[in-house]
């Protein structure tokens, strides 16, 4: 019997080194655990983190070049050098813009279902090791275009007139820049839409009484009307009648526009980017 209970005590010694080593294993095993699932959020963390730094790279760099087409876009207004010493030279962001809204040699209205067709792209250069790369895109995106008409006014009114004449504007075009900056995996599309106005050299025609002066066209040149367009046999409304019925020939100046002759273009930013749109590839 004594060696029995000997027996029965070793096993319930053992039984409990057992559970213990069991509850200790899976202790263990739980701490294991914990650490590697810090690790692993930590880790992802590191990376989220550096994956917003990279994309904020892009935005700043898309952002920064967007402004710098911005400025020289607006910054010319014409690429006739006599009408302005400010006239935009050739190779500039003006004239390129311009190049792709001709509407005899230009890229035509964007169509989605031909994007590669109806895009301009250009290659602003690569710099991968420091700041990412950027490429630029032109859409001409024109829907309503402002119909070109002229008026009538009076020759008393001669300087006003030529004013609102000179400097009316028509939305002719609408145009959508896209600037693509790229690093690694990060992109970014910073976009703005402009709205092209021009203006265009006026025709102008002397509407004078009939058997009087008659009609013909004039041309304004240094504040008065002339027959040539070098300013040379200037035209006033000629005396009618003598004494108490004297009186000075009523003349009207019609005007209409030469469309194939532009004199300025605008570019108005109408729709610049409200909220940031980043990804592993940017939107077209």
């Amino acid at each position: 019997m004594k060696r029995i209970r000997q027996g029965w005590n070793t096993l319930r010694r053992s039984r409990r080194s057992g559970v213990s080593l069991i509850v200790a294993l899976c202790a263990v095993a739980v701490l294991i655990g914990l650490s590697l699932s810090i690790v692993y959020s930590s880790s992802m963390l590191l990376s989220r983190a550096n994956r917003k730094i990279g994309r904020e790279r892009c935005y700043q760099l898309a952002q920064s070049f967007a402004q710098v087409l911005d400025s020289e876009l607006q910054e010319y207004k014409t690429i006739k050098p006599e009408l302005d010493t400010n006239f935009a030279p050739e190779g500039c962001f003006y004239r390129e813009v311009n190049n792709i809204l001709a509407e005899d040699t230009g890229l035509g209205i964007y169509d989605p279902d031909r994007s590669d067709e109806t895009t301009a792209c250009y290659n602003a250069g690569s710099t991968e090791d420091n700041y990412g790369r950027i490429t630029i895109l032109l859409r001409d995106v024109t829907d309503v275009q402002d119909p070109i008409t002229g008026d009538t006014f009076a020759y008393d009114a001669r300087n006003e007139g030529t004013e609102k004449a000179e400097q009316t504007t028509f939305n002719r075009h609408q145009v959508w820049v896209g600037v693509k900056a790229e690093k690694g995996a990060d992109s970014y599309m910073y976009t703005t839409e402009y709205r092209r106005k021009d203006s265009f050299q006026p025709i102008y025609t002397w509407k004078g009484e009939d058997g009087v002066s008659g009609q013909f066209t004039v041309y304004w040149v240094n504040g008065r009307f002339c027959r040539s367009a070098n300013g040379e046999d200037p035209v006033k409304p000629k005396d009618i009648g003598e004494g108490e019925d004297a009186r000075k020939e009523h003349v009207e100046i019609s005007y209409t526009y030469d469309i194939n002759n532009p004199t300025y273009s605008r570019y108005e930013p109408i729709h610049k980017p409200a909220a940031r749109t980043t990804g592993g590839a940017a939107d077209e």
